[in-house]
């Protein structure tokens, strides 16, 4: 256990602080520099050179990056000067950031710069006015973040536009470049430095007068060169270039400076596609849906077997998949939770370190079929990977294959985690967990998918020679991922899953409610409202399901069913204050914990 109480006798006791470095304001806390914002430093540790440590009590159990940052710009904001270290108490975990370049420290407090290091970070900071220039401009910035989703999404929408009137190009084109322009944008904005600034674009076109426009798209294509080599698994076309002339990357750049997009709420990248694909690609039938943060962490907390236990257990080896991750929305969440129940827990810090190795190498796996999705998915799980370390394996676990996706009985590839190189496996029984949100609807007709599945043939037997396999003609990819979750779970294994209404109510669909029921035990069925997907332009009927893959004995009871009229999101994709899945929550683990009489539909 790590309190800022406790960290305050280890800063005089252990680090060589004198009690008249510590500054709490008077048990007021310690104001920032900053106008508007309301947070306080409830301890800031300076000395004569400067302010070395400022520390922050966070009032939630959990810490978003979002939250996380604006604790950084209030560090680079104290007077005096910015801090070297913003250090945030959540829960009763300490966790220390370097506010140079905004990475999480791993270090136990003990071991956290003692008065004499910290005073020459102080030093070093000190002698750089254009760093210093730069953090505060980063610190303003996000202290001022876009906040509202409907003003944000209109910002994207205005890029997307400009590359439109500007380039004159295809849907696809559009794509592909919007995409590079968010990317460059999501890298420079986690470096307190970021270039990625209407000043650094002019500056750098005005000492390179002699390249005319060409100036602006090399200043563009050296932040996406840099982009490359920091996540060449995600960019392996080296010859990959930003294509827009140099009005569009001065109006793209002019649009986006503004916002911080690692700091605006939710999955950004998720968002940004979902975007795209309502607006852009309707009629091609990409298949793909996001699911809203609110049904996703409905689904984890409905999946723990105690109201504050961690979802997987590492120790145990446990792994979790979703065959069709998109933009690795439910990913992210696993492994977040996964982190925060980690570091807050006390004991040998080796173990935990190597804990939080597996949980990067050996722990979330995912699949995708369609390309734009992956790399999404891919970079979205490095961004929020935290640790540096798993930064540079999470995503090498994120499958892609553009002919069958996570439609295929047993997969297996290469990875690569610098100090070890193996072969992955993703195949029968080989998981604790699926979570997942499958396309609705969506025919797959590939007779290689067909055939390997129960519900993608038919048996045809004749008397002169051997029975064969027929595949249908198609076959709904959710009816093909039910059947291949429950192949690939271990006995005993949790499936949750968002199902259209359809497969739990048509008489077409009655085999495969008869397959479900025998080989899992259904545990809960919640009906969502029409407007959960609405943002994506769906109005289909949908359920979370929760099933439990049979083990031998295990006999189908009672199912916990209910109805939620909100949850917590507006047709247009919004967030609401209207949100029945809490409710809904504490009473399935009321039912859990016991029988009772329980009236769960919403009045």
């Amino acid at each position: 256990m790590s309190t800022i109480n406790e960290f305050r006798r280890l800063l005089t006791s252990t680090l060589g602080f004198s009690p008249h470095h510590l500054d709490d304001g008077a048990g007021q806390g310690v104001a920032t520099a900053a106008k508007g914002t309301e947070i306080r430093a409830d301890l800031l540790v300076k000395t004569d050179e400067g302010n070395c440590y400022a520390v922050f009590v966070h009032p939630a159990l959990t810490l978003s990056d979002s939250e996380a940052n604006r604790y950084k710009a209030c560090a680079i904001l104290m007077p005096g000067g910015p801090a070297v270290y913003c250090v945030i108490q959540v829960g009763d975990v300490l966790r220390s950031f370097l506010i140079e370049d905004g990475h999480e420290l791993q270090e136990p407090p003990e071991q956290y710069d003692g008065v004499r290091d910290a005073e020459e970070m102080v030093r070093e900071l000190a002698t750089s006015e254009q760093t210093r220039e730069r953090l505060r401009q980063w610190a303003e910035k996000t202290l001022t973040t876009e906040s509202s989703l409907s003003r944000f999404v209109k910002i994207l929408e205005g890029c997307w536009q400009d590359i439109w009137d500007i380039e004159n190009q295809r849907n696809d084109w559009i794509f592909d470049e919007f995409s590079r322009f968010l990317f460059i944008k999501l890298n420079e904005d986690s470096k307190p430095n970021g270039a990625f600034t209407l000043s650094r674009l002019k500056s750098y076109c005005h000492e390179n007068q002699h390249m005319g426009a060409q100036a602006a798209c090399t200043f563009v294509n050296q932040l996406f060169d840099d982009l490359k080599a920091r996540y060449s698994e995600v960019f392996t076309n080296e010859n990959e270039t930003v294509l827009s002339s140099a009005d569009t990357v001065e109006r793209v750049i002019e649009r986006l400076e503004g916002i911080n997009l690692r700091d605006t709420e939710g999955d950004v990248l998720g968002r940004a596609f979902e975007i795209m694909l309502s607006d852009t690609f309707k009629g091609k039938d990409l298949g793909q849906f996001f699911t809203p943060r609110e049904v996703v962490g409905f689904m984890i907390d409905l999946a723990r077997d105690k109201p504050d236990s961690p979802i997987l257990s590492l120790e145990g080896g446990e792994r979790m998949l979703d065959a069709c991750a998109g933009s690795g929305g439910f990913l992210i969440s696993v492994y977040e939770d996964l982190r925060r129940q980690l570091l807050s827990t006390n004991g040998d810090v080796a173990k935990r370190r190597e804990l939080l190795k597996r949980l990067g190498r050996d722990t979330i796996f995912a699949c995708e079929i369609e390309e734009k999705a992956a790399r999404l998915g891919k970079l979205n799980l490095i961004i929020h990977a935290v640790d540096p370390d798993n930064a540079r394996t999470l995503h090498q676990n994120y499958y892609f294959n553009n002919v069958c996706g996570g439609l295929k009985p047993e997969i297996t590839f290469k990875v690569d985690f610098g100090d070890e190189r193996r072969e992955q496996r993703i195949g029968a029984a080989a998981f604790d967990l699926v979570m997942t949100n499958p396309p609705f609807g969506k025919a797959v007709k590939r007779e290689s998918i067909l055939l390997d599945y129960r519900f993608g043939h038919e048996i045809r037997t004749f008397k002169t020679k051997p029975s064969e396999k027929k595949p249908r003609n198609s076959q709904d990819s959710e009816v093909l991922f039910i059947e291949h979750y429950l192949r690939i779970l271990k006995p005993g294994g949790k499936l949750l899953i968002v199902l259209a209404d359809g497969v739990l109510s048509n008489s077409s669909a009655k085999p495969v409610r008869d397959y479900i029921r025998e080989h899992a035990v259904i545990k809960a069925v919640i009906s969502l409202p029409t407007e959960t997907f609405a943002s994506t332009g769906s109005s289909i009927p949908t359920n979370v399901v929760y099933l439990r893959k049979k083990r031998p004995g295990d006999e189908q009871g009672d199912i916990f069913m209910a109805r939620a009229d909100a949850v917590g999101r507006r047709a247009n994709g919004e967030p609401s204050p209207e949100n029945d899945l809490p409710f809904i929550l504490e009473k399935f683990r009321e039912w859990q914990a016991g029988p009772s009489d329980l009236a769960v539909d919403q009045p």
